[in-house]
């Protein structure tokens, strides 16, 4: 069931009103399908951080050093691909030849390896609260034995 306030936020400044343009309507479909299909729960989110800080560069590559074909990578693999970048040039000059070159930037593994570490409670923020209760209680004493002695001067 897709949340309802996806649906009616404010479009443009204007509460329930109809959307300017198919880009906003695009948009709020996009939302509604990945509100209703998308199930983020705590496991999930464990194996894509494993996804992200275990991939094997090695895995996109075919026996002969040449990138596999995306359709033969897995879903896991596929995920770990940041962006893909397709450019057509001459690699050998001289030959004449136009070459399409295929260049793949994967996910950076440092966001993935510290968040699994923080998971894992290899990372963990600490603060050092400790308190010398000695030395807190000898200054109480010595200031409530300061109060006596100033009330029994001022009796006096």
């Amino acid at each position: 069931m897709p949340d309802k306030r996806a649906l009616s936020s404010p479009i443009n400044g204007r509460l329930g009103g109809k959307p300017k343009g198919v880009k906003h309507l695009a948009t709020r479909v996009r939302a509604e399908m990945v509100q209703t299909h998308a199930e983020l729960d705590a496991q999930t989110v464990i194996e894509q951080m494993a996804r992200g800080a275990l991939y094997d560069p090695g895995a996109f590559l075919d026996a002969e050093g040449n990138f596999k074909p995306l359709s033969e990578l897995t879903e896991a693999q596929r995920q770990c691909i940041a962006g893909i970048e397709f450019v057509m040039k001459n690699a050998t000059a001289g030959d004449g030849q136009i070459d399409r070159v295929l260049k793949l930037k994967l996910v950076s593994r440092e966001k993935f390896v510290e968040m699994a570490a923080r998971y894992h409670s290899l990372l963990v923020d600490r603060v050092d609260a400790t308190l010398q209760v000695q030395g807190v209680g000898q200054k109480l004493d010595a200031a409530r034995l300061r109060a006596a002695q100033a009330s029994k001067a001022r009796k006096a």
